[in-house]
């Protein structure tokens, strides 16, 4: 285990000090020439943005987070008379964020944040989340304070907000109910307006609430009748404070991420401030937080990817059989060699959608409304795109990297073990793998993609250019898969639609890590792996594609037929 883990990681860096256009998000951002900027010049933005990076960040997650990632795992959280107890370990942890000021990070200055770029949250978000993922679950949170930022009302800022960014608050968004999970318009907990105290109160039940037991709750309920506004429309957002009124009920005895509480919720007559506009709250602003949290994830995702990566590399490095070490076996050279890159492929995805989102904000921060609209489309295809991408790969890292381990990896004995098991609920919450294809194939649909996609394919690539071929190969590919769905039924397009945005994830990847190639050579033979894989899976899906073939839900009962 290194002693910093930004310093030990030489993709993050070169994803961090040489590839991410900090110029453009910088000059979006702040106002150089203004005497209230924190920095005087875009080179003086970037080495206070690494150097944060290193410290404190990745010398607290290599030297403190990590170390106590076992005992927060094995003691995990517990219920005592109605109250979560946390992990003595994790506590620590999440003291030692508030001391180093982490808390607020992309929050504004006026409140005690830091008002630094979403990249480098995301990138902060990577490093923690590779020494423990569930602390990533409090840390991660931020997005909650976010969206108190955006849409409350001054009052509610002024209340919440600089305890959230010191740290002396903790937050959570509380969405799912036991019958509303993936589908949020199914909601049923309602909010009823107090003229009295010109509050509202919130009653009903709430399940699989990660943090339920934090100070401040973002609660998704239904403010309106619903015989007139059923669905969507009648849903609002409330804050909601920490008091005798809001019970947790239960803690989830669940597979991985001991040291984050998953609560269940009982919200008796519990008082409520409106966040924004009623009828809102999941069109707008629940679609805001989920966004900012799938990002998050992603972010997340990628941590465990980087952790079961290394845990994999040191036991075939130090594991012999039949008199050498099992890393000069082809077969697991090969799952070495392709974890590697994947874990490098998720950081490119997850850091262009976390710029697409810096370039949107701050283009909308300038009254660029052309550019604006332009990143808008980026953002909101590639982040959906990175959450499905990145928790699935971090899943077939994790279940590769203990494969290596044999039957050790499967007892605690090693970190993998409970590596492996945190890595399980990525592509599940925050929004289902099907969810996040269901949200990618619309934008592709409307060709949000395309004008970025053009822009790659057009790039001059140099010595690269054999390479680009292929990846135009690729793209030409994507182009016929969306053509022919666009012409199809919608059951159709929703049966191969995860097809459709594995060639997408595939082509968008294999252009990123080109471009990443052009800045440094040792990128051209990850580039070069990853393109000559992916071809072959562009064909086979594209075949499927346009094989029409519906036998999946033609034939469902005849082929699913248990008793």
């Amino acid at each position: 285990m290194g002693d910093n883990f930004y310093l030990d990681n030489p993709d993050l860096k070169f994803n961090m000090e040489r590839w991410v256009d900090w110029k453009s998000i910088v000059e979006l951002k702040l106002d150089l020439d203004s005497d209230e900027s924190p920095f005087s010049s875009v080179e003086e933005a970037i080495e206070t943005y690494t150097e944060m990076l290193a410290d404190p960040v990745g010398e607290l997650a290599a030297q403190r987070f990590a170390p106590r990632a076992e005992e927060v795992d094995r003691e995990g959280c517990v219920l005592e008379n109605g109250a979560v107890k946390l992990p003595e370990a994790m506590e620590r942890n999440l003291r030692e964020l508030s001391e180093a000021q982490l808390m607020g990070i992309t929050l504004p200055e006026e409140y005690g944040g830091l008002n630094l770029p979403k990249t480098f949250y995301t990138a902060a978000t990577e490093i923690v989340s590779r020494a423990d993922a569930s602390l990533m679950n409090f840390f991660g949170l931020q997005g909650i304070a976010e969206t108190i930022a955006l849409f409350a009302s001054e009052e509610l800022k002024e209340r919440y907000l600089p305890g959230l960014c010191s740290g002396e608050l903790t937050g959570a968004m509380v969405l799912t109910e036991p019958e509303a999970g993936s589908d949020l318009a199914a909601i049923q907990t309602r909010a009823i307006y107090d003229p009295g105290t010109d509050t509202w109160r919130i009653r009903g039940t709430k399940r699989f609430i990660t943090n339920g037991c934090g100070d401040v709750l973002l609660v998704l309920a239904r403010s309106e009748d619903p015989e007139k506004y059923g669905g969507a429309r009648g849903l609002s957002l409330f804050l909601v404070e920490k008091s005798d009124a809001v019970k947790v009920r239960r803690i989830e005895d669940k597979m991985g991420l001991h040291g984050s509480p998953t609560c269940e919720l009982y919200f008796d007559d519990a008082p409520g401030y409106l966040i924004g506009r009623r009828g809102r709250g999941l069109t707008r602003y629940t679609g805001w937080l989920m966004s900012a949290a799938r990002l998050a994830i992603a972010a997340q995702s990628l941590g465990i990817c980087e952790a079961a990566l290394r845990e994999g590399v040191k036991f075939a490095e130090e594991r012999e059989q039949f008199g050498k070490k099992i890393k000069e076996f082809p077969q697991v050279a090969e799952m070495l060699v392709n974890m590697q890159v994947y874990t490098e492929a998720v950081r490119a995805l997850t850091y262009a959608a976390s710029q697409a989102v810096d370039l949107q904000e701050g283009a909308e921060r300038k009254g660029l409304k052309s550019e604006a609209r332009r990143y808008s489309k980026l953002a909101e295809t590639l982040t959906p795109m990175a959450k499905y991408y990145s928790t699935e790969k971090c899943i077939a890292i994790a279940s590769d990297s203990l494969q290596i381990h044999g039957g050790s990896g499967y007892m605690k004995d090693y970190p993998i073990e409970r590596i492996y098991r945190d890595a399980r609920i990525t592509n599940i919450y925050e929004g289902t793998s099907q969810i996040q294809v269901n949200w990618t194939i619309l934008r592709i649909i409307k060709g949000d993609l395309d004008e970025r996609l053009d822009e790659m394919r057009s790039g001059n690539y140099g010595k690269l250019e054999e390479l680009a071929s292929i990846v135009r190969q690729g793209h030409d590919a994507l182009r016929r898969a969306v053509e022919h769905i666009r012409a199809s039924d919608p059951d159709y397009r929703d049966l191969v639609a995860r097809k459709v945005v594995d060639i997408a994830v595939d082509v968008y990847i294999s252009y990123l890590l080109l471009d990443q190639a052009r800045l440094w050579d040792r990128k051209e033979a990850v580039a070069g792996k990853f393109i000559s894989d992916a071809l072959p899976r562009i064909r086979m899906n594209l075949d499927y594609i346009l094989s029409d073939d519906r036998r999946t839900m033609e034939e469902f009962d005849i082929i699913v037929s248990c008793p």
